[in-house]
């Protein structure tokens, strides 16, 4: 990549990193996938951790239990803690995460240890969501100060939105 994701290209080359993630989301082998978990560069890992999750790869559950015990990278102790609630398994580690020193990685254990009692699929959620084509020239086109591109997505329940079928109108108190 030419910018790859670190602090100061945060800005920069973000939508080669959104449809690289696509990408990886959609067509990645599982076997790569978990071989990523082992890289050395720890945005692999991260990411590997992140895709199996969403991926629904229960297979993964003790690897991804593994990193979010020991890594020494938070960023992929995290991806690990909210995959293994994407997968609804390990509370154990997602438990013993909600401790970790770093405040980002406790933060996704809460998020993870409500996944695990929602009967909700996130995973599948958010596989439908990735599913979709992604327009790289939308990207970014929002603009404050501007109405909001139109566009669809699914909302938590599966249903359809649809931005211009509420434009005009106000919220219900």
């Amino acid at each position: 990549m030419k910018f790859p994701p670190t602090p100061k290209n945060f800005n920069k080359g973000w939508k080669d990193r959104v449809a690289l993630e696509f990408e990886i989301i959609n067509d990645a082998e599982l076997e790569s996938l978990r071989a990523g978990l082992e890289h050395a560069d720890k945005f692999v890992r991260s990411m590997a951790a992140r895709a199996l999750g969403i991926r629904g790869d229960k297979g993964s559950a003790d690897a991804l239990a593994d990193l979010a015990r020991n890594d020494t990278e938070f960023m992929v102790r995290i991806r690990a803690v909210e995959s293994l609630g994407l997968l609804k398994m390990k509370r154990d580690v997602i438990e013993a995460a909600k401790m970790d020193s770093q405040g980002s990685v406790s933060w996704a254990a809460d998020l993870a240890e409500d996944q695990c009692k929602s009967d909700q699929d996130c995973a599948g959620q958010i596989r439908r969501a990735f599913a979709g084509e992604i327009d790289r020239k939308e990207m970014g086109s929002a603009k404050v100060g501007q109405p909001a591109p139109d566009f669809t997505a699914l909302t938590l329940d599966g249903k359809p939105f649809k931005l211009s079928s509420v434009l005009g109108k106000h919220a219900a108190r």
